[in-house]
């Protein structure tokens, strides 16, 4: 297995080959099980009941993807795919996650860049 630094620099066309040639849910016979009914916070329900709902959901998630070959391609392929989209366009079960859960990883992802951009700012700044 390669490592996940190879992953990050390996180009997006490539991921996606991998991921849709070797993929679990590619040629599972059930395509829409990674789809399932995404719980929401704003149905009125109580907020513990959201939460079970969104831990049976990862569950769901880890079960699915749990024995595929390329779960780390697909979750950096979902990660790239989604860096740019609105939070409301993130759907579905990649790489073993929740929608949610990716979420969370392109913000941080995108504040790591921002912060990294701003130290490169100063740096030049303090150098000229």
């Amino acid at each position: 297995m390669p490592s996940i630094i190879s992953f990050l620099i390996t180009p997006t066309p490539t991921l996606s080959r991998r991921v849709l040639g070797a993929g679990v849910c590619v040629s599972s016979d059930d395509p829409d099980a990674w789809f399932p009914p995404e719980p929401s916070p704003s149905g009125g329900e109580p907020v513990e009941a959201v939460k079970a709902r969104r831990a049976e959901y990862e569950a769901i998630a880890r079960r699915l993807c749990g024995g595929c070959p390329v779960r780390a391609e697909c979750l950096e392929l979902a990660l790239r795919e989604e860096h740019d989209l609105p939070r409301t366009w993130f759907h579905g079960i990649r790489g073993g996650t929740a929608p949610w859960e990716r979420q969370n990883m392109v913000h941080n992802r995108r504040r790591i860049a921002r912060r990294a951009v701003q130290r490169l700012a100063e740096d030049s700044e303090a150098v000229a």
